[in-house]
């Protein structure tokens, strides 16, 4: 009984710990003051927050949400309706539609007691600001404010888009996922986008060739085990209230900011990949962002038929040479740069790489700090910048499919039904399978095998 007491005791001094560091992040770094007025519920632990701007889409999103099981928790679902001070009024007039799906759910979900839904309101923010990353800032800045005033001593925040479809056990599996791992601080959710409906053939070849070059990438980082080897899809993650605090909360990128902020999470150590449950990401065109879905598909439609081009899977065999020699590298750094690749160590040269290992080994004591400390410096950041200069300067792109299938070849993953095929469709639905999974699957296993 002591010692029940005792973890108790620990527990509500860490929650206690834990409300000071979120109240003292908001005061600090909180931009807008708090819009959402009412009391939370007591067993609230779960927020999810979507930006929403200009889209004629909300509603459905929200309806997903409604309809989604129990998951033994009190949920918020905060709308961040945001437009620049330069958008044109069109923006606003869809935000204000966008206001009045969500108040149309709220009685419903107040009906059932476990479910809110709010909505903030940015209609002017300045222009050298706006776009998805302030606004999911906002947005998640308010979360913590309701999971501190809940008392919530494990406050989940997960990210949306407003395009976004999601199954009924998304919001249940999200809790699950965090109780089940106690001690990671973040999670990737599984994603699938749509490849057939309403748009034309060539849209929906673009969206699937697009979706396996984002696999191809994690899994090529996987390939090297590098820690970063995760998805960062903006719509399609979930991190500790905690952890978000700690790590200085969302940043007001106008595109990639869910790889910055999630490439931070990833350096914590144990963060989980979440394959119970798909988010749906919208696969329409879009320029309003300079990375993503939306700008590939449309540049993919500009190409006319022409194949995506990606890295080329030698980029990740160099960073596999580095990764795999990182415990060495803290007893002797000239013999083992001298075995890398050359144009790794042109790359790490530029990078004054000599200065950055004698600084590393000069604040760690054991090996497994050592790496740690590496790995900060040898992000994703990092690793992805290495991919675009070896791209430049020796390994060429190559199409997708291609890329994929030799990635495939180097891991011996290649799926038995269609060993030699090309095909961007077979190869994103092995892709999916293993992304889910969280394991490799063996060469020989089918799809229908391994989902049964």
């Amino acid at each position: 009984m002591k010692n029940e007491a005792g973890v108790a005791s620990l527990a509500a001094e860490r929650a206690a710990a834990n409300r000071r560091h979120a109240k003292e992040y908001l005061r600090k770094h909180q931009l807008a003051k708090t819009q959402i007025a009412c009391v939370p519920s007591p067993d609230l632990r779960l927020v999810v927050v979507i930006p929403c701007r200009d889209e004629s889409d909300l509603a459905l999103t929200l309806e997903d949400l409604s309809a989604c099981d129990d998951s033994g928790c009190a949920v918020e679902v905060i709308v961040v309706l945001n437009a620049s001070e330069k958008d044109p009024e069109q923006v606003r007039v869809q935000n204000r539609e966008s206001l009045s799906a969500i108040e149309s759910l709220t009685p419903v979900a107040d009906s059932r007691g476990r479910m809110r839904f709010h909505a903030l309101s940015f209609d002017h923010l300045p222009a050298r600001h706006a776009g998805v990353g302030l606004a999911r800032k906002l947005g998640m800045d308010e979360a913590v404010g309701r999971l501190i005033e809940s008392d919530a001593r494990d406050g989940i925040i997960a990210c949306l888009d407003a395009d976004c479809r999601v199954e009924r056990n998304y919001l249940s599996s999200i809790a699950a996922h965090f109780d089940r791992y106690p001690h990671t601080p973040a999670c990737s959710i599984h994603f699938e986008h749509p490849l057939e409906g309403p748009l034309s053939e060539a849209h929906y070849r673009a969206v699937t060739e697009y979706e396996l070059y984002l696999r191809y990438y994690r899994w090529g980082l996987k390939f090297c085990h590098h820690p970063c080897a995760h998805h960062t899809v903006g719509s399609c993650m979930a991190v500790r209230a905690g952890a978000y605090v700690r790590q200085g909360g969302m940043n007001r990128r106008k595109g990639a900011e869910d790889f910055y902020f999630l490439n931070k999470l990833m350096l914590l150590g144990g963060f989980t990949e979440l394959g119970e449950t798909t988010v749906r990401p919208s696969p329409r065109e879009s320029w309003r962002v300079p990375f993503g879905t939306g700008r590939a598909v449309t540049d993919a439609i500009e190409r006319a038929g022409a194949l995506l081009q990606v890295y080329a899977p030698e980029v990740f065999d160099e960073i596999a040479a580095l990764t795999s020699r990182v415990p060495a590298l803290r007893d002797g750094e000239a013999k083992v740069v001298a075995a890398l690749p050359q144009t790794l160590r042109a790359y790490l040269k530029l990078q004054s790489f000599a200065e950055k290992l004698a600084e590393i080994r000069k604040h760690t004591a054991t090996d497994e700090a050592f790496k740690l400390r590496f790995f900060r410096w040898f992000d994703g950041f990092r690793a992805l910048k290495f991919v675009r200069f070896a791209s430049e300067h020796r390994y060429p792109r190559v199409p997708v499919q291609t890329a994929a299938l030799a990635l495939l070849e180097r891991m011996d993953l290649v799926p038995a039904s269609h060993a030699c095929d090309r095909n961007s469709a077979a190869l994103l639905a092995h892709y999916r399978l293993m992304d889910r999974w969280g394991r490799r699957i063996p060469s020989n296993a089918t799809p229908a095998e391994v989902t049964s």
